[in-house]
């Protein structure tokens, strides 16, 4: 089943869960070995009290703050209630300091679900109950044979995610139409042409990667990327006058990988790093560094450090995996057109 469409969210705050995390993780244990010991009768009194007024008075405001229409889509509603339910699926993984770049993220993509939605609407992409309960039994199935889920339904582990049985069904739906839809000329002759050109992809070779990191996340202004831009750019003139990545990793990068000189490890050419990090990195030798690479995440320049070569893959064994890759790219052209095309309002 296609995921594409999903696939940039979650990719998203995969990545800055992951990035953030270790940093926040370390910040945290820095500031419980920090706390005092013991506070007066009196600041404990007047903190119980001013605790006690902000939770009486929390279940209202909430209830406010989640009518609060956050962006108009060709004229269709995103609101504070659809992030929040984003939100919940990551429960208290999110650091605080991070709440304002998640929460765009998700309101991004929420966005882009919205378009996605109102695409296949006016398509008239139709999906049966029965190819949703087709959908929903294969998961199913696959929660009956993974032994840490033994004795739970599907309702049951959706739960625990901060999901629901209805978001699942619409996920299938958007999912199911987009690949009707996508996949209408994608033959043996064009997945087969694919795969020769991009076969890193499928046989599990895989690149040791640092990485210099410039954040323009919080970054609101062309001006402010434009800055950016400029800093990344003198920093690679620094690594290609010959100074060593690792030091000028440890000195300049927004990323927490810096303490190690910016190494991000081992990783695959698809589904662990964004699409513009992942095609950068997999296209340099050993050695070699990147010019300016643009993620979601800000300007990176990226140096490959140690190639792990792949294993022996035939096209047969992977062709419904590149027939789904290539309705994924096609989706993401599909979603820039919608895009440029939409009249999206922020209203924050």
């Amino acid at each position: 089943m296609l995921k594409g469409w999903y696939k940039p969210l979650g990719v998203v705050l995969g990545g800055i869960l992951c990035i953030q995390l270790s940093a926040f993780a370390a910040e945290k244990e820095t500031k419980k070995s920090s706390v005092p010991a013991k506070k007066t009768t009196e600041t404990s009194s007047k903190k119980e009290t001013t605790a006690s007024k902000e939770k009486e008075a929390a279940p209202a405001k909430q209830e406010d703050d989640s009518k609060k229409v956050l962006a108009t889509v060709n004229g269709e509603n995103v609101s504070q209630e659809d992030v929040n339910q984003m939100l919940n699926r990551f429960g208290k993984q999110v650091p605080e300091e991070q709440m304002p770049a998640v929460t765009k993220q998700i309101l991004d993509g929420l966005i882009t679900q919205k378009l996605i939605m109102q695409f296949i609407r006016d398509s008239k992409i139709e999906v049966s109950q029965a190819e949703i309960e087709k959908e929903l039994n294969k998961v199913r199935e696959d929660i009956k044979t993974n032994p840490s889920l033994e004795g739970k339904t599907l309702e049951q582990v959706l739960e625990t995610h901060g999901s629901s049985i209805d978001t699942m069904k619409s996920d299938i739906i958007i999912s199911l139409s987009l690949e009707k839809n996508l996949g209408k000329d994608i033959d043996d002759k064009k997945t087969k042409a694919y795969f020769d050109e991009n076969k890193a992809a499928y046989d599990n070779t895989e690149r040791r990667a640092s990485h210099i990191l410039v954040d323009t996340r919080q970054m609101k202004t062309d001006a402010e990327l434009a800055q950016a831009l400029e800093k990344i750019k003198k920093i690679k003139t620094e690594v290609d006058s010959g100074k060593d990545f690792a030091e000028v990793a440890k000195q300049y990068s927004d990323c927490p990988s810096k303490d190690k000189g910016g190494d991000l490890n081992f990783f695959k050419r698809k589904g662990q790093m964004v699409e513009p990090f992942a095609a950068a990195a997999f296209a340099l030798k050993v050695g070699q560094v990147s010019d300016p690479v643009k993620t979601p995440f800000g300007y990176h320049i990226i140096k490959v450090t140690e190639i792990k070569k792949g294993n022996d893959v035939k096209f047969d064994d992977v062709k419904q995996v590149i027939k789904q890759n290539l309705m994924e790219e096609k989706a993401q052209v599909l979603i820039k057109q919608l895009l440029e095309k939409a009249k999206i309002e922020y209203k924050t």
